[in-house]
């Protein structure tokens, strides 16, 4: 998995990043000469707080002469003919909008991107949409650390039903995802790069995931979670399934338990076969006062 994050002078990691995307300014160009790039590390430069401005083009092809592997992150409302320019010039480009339908993601193909943000409900179909994106050479972007929805219905849907993914799930992503965008607050932005990179979160996921307010203990959610979000295309939303939901019972009556999911011994649980069903009438027949680990060991 590629990762990429706004430029931050505090961040610690900068050298393990495959991109950086920088606030476009005046001496843009000076910014990029300073620093010692490598060839197959991604420049962005994001101007979408601004007009569209012929002067930018000239600022643009010098950043690129200093740095080919180049990209400009625009707003699609505002830099339609900007994005023309580009494209004539052989500058990658993108939108910050997010893709949130099919519709969107087929016109901005069209349109000639390099780059889409998956969001919302489409993150739960990313085995075929993933796959589609690859095909026509354009990078799936997605927001792990994000839950997302649709903005007007927040309070009914529940925190657990919205996309993001959780570190664990990283590889599961990889075939269908390109690039990982971390964002946090800066004293947290080092700190939440750091996990998604060790794969391994014990702790509540509302500390880890912006928009989860529920407290959803991770160490309680057994691996298939990831692996059957991949592909659900959110049929909670239609009561056709109610895994997610399930799993956040496993994880509290875990919590309850006192007991926890062994992440680095549970192989059985990535096996389909065994439903969290049987987890839970485990968790059911465990003692509360015992302290242990559910594992296949």
């Amino acid at each position: 998995m590629k990762y990429c994050v706004y430029y931050d002078k505090n961040f610690k990691y900068s050298e393990l990043l495959d991109e950086t995307i920088y606030l476009y300014h005046d001496n843009i160009v000076m910014e990029i000469i300073k620093r010692e790039w490598r060839e197959d590390k991604r420049v962005i430069i994001d101007i979408i707080g601004e007009k569209e401005d012929e002067n930018i083009i000239p600022i643009l092809q010098k950043c690129k002469q200093v740095h080919d592997n180049l990209a400009i992150k625009l707003n699609f409302y505002r830099h339609k003919e900007l994005a023309k320019k580009l494209k004539e010039l052989n500058i990658d480009y993108f939108y910050n909008n997010y893709a949130n339908t099919i519709d969107e993601i087929y016109s901005l193909i069209k349109l000639g991107v390099s780059d889409i943000y998956i969001t919302e409900s489409v993150g739960f179909n990313l085995i075929e949409l993933g796959k589609y994106c690859k095909d026509k050479g354009v990078n799936v972007r997605v927001i792990p650390n994000l839950a997302q929805y649709k903005i007007n219905y927040k309070e009914e849907i529940p925190d657990i039903n919205k996309f993001f993914v959780r570190p664990e799930d990283t590889d599961i992503y990889e075939p269908y995802v390109d690039i990982f965008e971390i964002l946090a607050p800066d004293d947290k932005l080092s700190i939440t790069f750091e996990i998604y990179r060790n794969k391994v979160w014990d702790g509540d996921l509302n500390k880890l995931i912006i928009g989860i307010n529920d407290s959803i203990m991770n160490n309680g959610i057994p691996p298939i979670f990831g692996q059957e979000r991949l592909k659900c295309n959110q049929k909670c939303m239609i009561e056709k399934c109610n895994l997610c939901s399930e799993m956040v019972k496993l994880s509290n009556q875990l919590k309850d338990n006192n007991l926890r999911i062994n992440k680095t011994k549970d192989k059985e649980w990535q096996n389909e076969s065994k439903s969290y069903k049987e987890a839970v009438q485990y968790v059911n027949r465990t003692n509360s006062t015992d302290n242990g680990e559910v594992s296949e060991e």
